[in-house]
């Protein structure tokens, strides 16, 4: 019995490539064609687009500390940034590396204590969960084959998968990170004031 294992990187740059009609590879190392660097390419375009905009397996909350300049140096992966907990109504985003203060009237790269900050990081395709890796495949395929060949007819055909696999993606989400007003950083903020003993 063959074992499922989740795509890797070459796996999903070849079913671009046949996506498209294109003849797969064995290895994206070296020297290898110019349609599986484009596919690749495209491939990294892609994850880098869904990922930005965060998941439960690439979000984390960090409590960050200024170096000895006021700055907050930001993971050189950090796709976004957002404040959280004490620090949530402090507008930030990332500027280079650092962590830029958006206050009116008051920006810059300066801060004078740490902040909680819950940041999107990007990761190796080979990092994702394999539901993530299946439709980021998809959509990159989609997308190679819409530039490589204008077939509008197919890429049709291969949107109802890649929305099948955004659906998935998305159950993940929810399994994995519910909503709940318990979790949420107001509500968090409300029930520690709350008198311990107090059943909500």
């Amino acid at each position: 019995m063959v074992a499922i294992t989740p795509k890797t990187e070459l796996s999903a740059v070849n079913l671009i490539l046949r996506n498209a009609g294109e003849t797969p590879v064995n290895s994206l190392t070296g020297e290898v064609p110019l349609e599986a660097s484009q596919a690749r390419e495209t491939l990294i375009e892609v994850s880098e687009d869904v990922q930005s905009r965060g998941w439960y397996f690439n979000t984390e909350v960090y409590k960050l500390s200024p170096d000895n300049n006021g700055n907050i140096l930001l993971p050189q992966n950090a796709l976004s940034v957002r404040s959280e907990g004490a620090s949530r109504n402090i507008p930030v985003t990332v500027r280079g590396r650092k962590l830029y203060n958006m206050t009116p009237l008051a920006t810059g790269d300066v801060f004078t204590g740490p902040m909680v900050l819950s940041i999107v990081f990007g990761l190796d395709f080979e990092e994702l969960p394999a539901v993530a890796r299946r439709y980021i495949a998809l959509r990159a395929a989609r997308v190679f084959q819409v530039r490589e060949t204008s077939d509008e007819l197919n890429a049709q055909e291969d949107s109802q998968d890649e929305q099948r696999a955004l659906a998935e993606l998305h159950a993940e989400q929810l399994v994995a990170q519910p909503v709940s007003l318990r979790q949420s950083w107001a509500v968090q903020d409300v029930v520690s004031r709350i008198p311990s003993g107090t059943v909500l």
